[in-house]
């Protein structure tokens, strides 16, 4: 039996006795006689670590077994004996997250909420539940009985029974049997379901468990939790950005919901202000625009750190001008620059024609239908450079 992660996931140091090797595009795939490397199934993630002192690029399985990838440059001959070392927190992150998807999986079937799947990742775990939604009360519920469970200390324990022999176990999900003994996980008197996945001694070990969040998938629900070390990274990287937002919000950690809603209370109360000086801006600004049409015939401005929104509302106010108008702005200190122009009615042609000549001179880009057309430019633009572009002359 080439599954000896089966049998004691707990070994992780063995002699491994090359059965075959063969080059592949990604390395050397390698079979060993016995392996205590899982391979990537069942919604666990592979096993990390070394063969003879080099470490392994995965852990899979095909139709002929568990296997590992070795670095391109490797050899093995069959028959050789290497020693092996599996990634001891790799696999532990991986046997507590597993387990405590067992515990979670049972007190949801016990709701009458069926689990239809389970996907891991190096930061956390995830299941797919048969419910379009789940409460918040309901998840804090669940949450903390998975901890009463973990805490219970109970023995985690594997049994192969034979296909006849499955009904005498409560187990939770029976799969369709091709043969050959069942594997089972056993949790003391908690659950007992098939797996082939590695689990921890006793549940005593997944320590922290945590649901962090949830979403919407197919009509149904995904629940993403954490356990053990997983948990413990994840409180530590939320711990980090809460402290960052105390520093900058200059609170405690208690006063940071208050201080936000301050701060959304007074950012909203800066944008009516922005608004209404953005509007007196665009009546002044216009009004000199039109002054300067009916002078000159043509009026142009460049304006420096203001928005980009105030060269539509100047041009917005003198869609009836009798002349060209542009305005470009800036809203940056730099030369990304954008830009709105406008024409009167019969006067379209020259618009095609200043955005051409626009993109010949600057390597501007622009767009628009009828008599108004908008762009950018990625470099300085003087006033008279663009009253110049607005002559048909």
């Amino acid at each position: 039996m080439q599954t000896g992660y089966w049998e004691d996931g707990s070994k992780l140091e063995f002699d491994g006795v090359v059965t075959a090797a063969a080059e592949t595009e990604r390395g050397l795939l390698v079979r060993f006689e016995r392996t205590y490397f899982y391979p990537e199934c069942g919604g666990q993630l592979a096993d990390g670590g070394t063969v003879g002192g080099t470490a392994i690029l995965d852990a899979q399985q095909d139709d002929a077994g568990p296997y590992v990838l070795l670095p391109p440059g490797f050899s093995a001959a069959v028959g050789q004996h290497l020693f092996c070392v599996v990634d001891a927190e790799r696999r532990g992150r991986h046997t507590q997250l597993h387990s405590a998807q067992h515990i979670l999986s049972r007190l949801l079937d016990e709701r009458g909420i069926r689990t239809l799947s389970f996907h891991m990742t190096e930061e956390e775990a995830s299941i797919e539940i048969e419910a379009t939604t789940l409460s918040d009360k309901v998840s804090m519920e669940v949450e903390d009985a998975v901890e009463r469970a973990i805490w219970r200390c109970l023995p985690v324990e594997t049994l192969f029974v034979d296909a006849a022999d499955v009904a005498a176990y409560d187990v939770r999900k029976v799969p369709e049997l091709a043969g050959g003994p069942l594997r089972l996980v056993r949790i003391g008197d908690l659950d007992t379901n098939p797996c082939g996945g590695t689990h921890v001694a006793s549940t005593g070990e997944i320590g922290a468990f945590a649901i962090v969040r949830t979403d919407k998938v197919r009509g149904n629900t995904r629940l993403y939790f954490v356990a053990g070390r997983t948990a413990t990274a994840y409180h530590r990287r939320n711990d980090v950005v809460l402290r960052d937002i105390e520093l900058r919000l200059t609170c405690g950690l208690g006063d940071i919901s208050a201080s936000i809603v301050k701060l959304q209370q007074r950012d909203h109360d800066t944008a009516r202000q922005v608004k209404s000086l953005m509007a007196m801006a665009a009546d002044e600004l216009a009004h000199q625009a039109l002054e300067e049409i009916t002078s000159h015939g043509v009026a142009a401005m460049v304006l420096d750190l203001v928005p980009a929104e105030l060269a539509h509302m100047v041009a917005a106010r003198l869609t009836s001008a009798p002349g060209p108008l542009c305005v470009l702005v800036y809203p940056g200190s730099g030369t990304d620059g954008q830009f709105v122009c406008s024409v009167p009615t019969g006067s379209e042609a020259l618009l095609a024609t200043f955005s051409a000549r626009m993109k010949e001179s600057f390597g501007a880009r622009s767009g628009g239908a009828g008599r108004v057309i908008q762009g950018k430019v990625d470099i300085r633009v003087t006033v008279d450079q663009l009253k110049a572009l607005l002559t048909t002359e």
